[in-house]
């Protein structure tokens, strides 16, 4: 476990982050954690999970029903709902953890595992105009729309950080590595991570 190679990606919404993670993943073979895995884990262990969508989850758009009720008493020492969610899901990204190297994407890795020795944690952006184009076609929309989509999926993934760290999500000394994707691309953003990842062990 002490020698376990612990990869964070964070990303900006449109910056073909989750593309470079699984390119990544594939690359040093081992295994890719996001959202819908780390949930699907913490049924595997036991635990019951639901990923909220929006503001108000219903039992028709829920992924799964509950990643914290087997940890957590509805009203232990007072906590709410949302945070025992979160004890669950960080719970479960331990346990993951113990297991041998992996990657994370999203959900604040960097701050869950920021004591952890092997960690190498990775910020990817792009410029506005280069993930709305990518939006647009990925998603069949307008530049408007796109631009406002882009935004609002960044204004959530900023506030779901700052629940999490005293750090500002984005703040480049924060991470290991930033790199705009719109550069290389997939394909290359991924050779240059892993060309970091590499050089750092030698």
């Amino acid at each position: 476990m002490k020698n376990n190679l612990l990869i964070t990606i964070s990303r900006q919404f449109g910056s073909s982050g989750h593309q470079i993670a699984e390119q990544l993943s594939r690359s040093l073979d081992i295994p890719l954690f996001d959202k819908d895995a780390i949930a699907q884990a913490a049924k595997d262990y036991g635990m019951y999970a639901r990923i909220m969508t929006g503001d108000h989850p219903t039992p028709t758009n829920s992924l799964l029903y509950s990643i914290a009720a087997n940890m957590y008493s509805l009203n232990q020492s007072g906590l709410s709902f949302e945070q025992q969610v979160s004890m669950a899901e960080e719970e479960t990204m331990r346990n993951l953890a113990k297991e041998g190297s992996c990657i994370f994407i999203g959900r604040a890795a960097d701050a869950v595992f920021i004591d952890h020795p092997n960690r190498v944690s990775f910020f990817i952006h792009a410029p506005m105009e280069w993930r709305t184009k990518r939006i647009e076609q990925l998603y069949d929309l307008s530049t408007s729309k796109a631009q406002s989509m882009i935004k609002q999926m960044d204004r959530k993934r900023a506030a779901y950080y700052a629940e999490r760290s005293d750090t500002s999500w984005g703040f480049a000394p924060g991470y290991h590595f930033t790199i705009d994707s719109s550069v290389l691309g997939v394909s290359g953003t991924a050779e240059l991570m892993l060309a970091f990842l590499r050089t750092r062990k030698s």
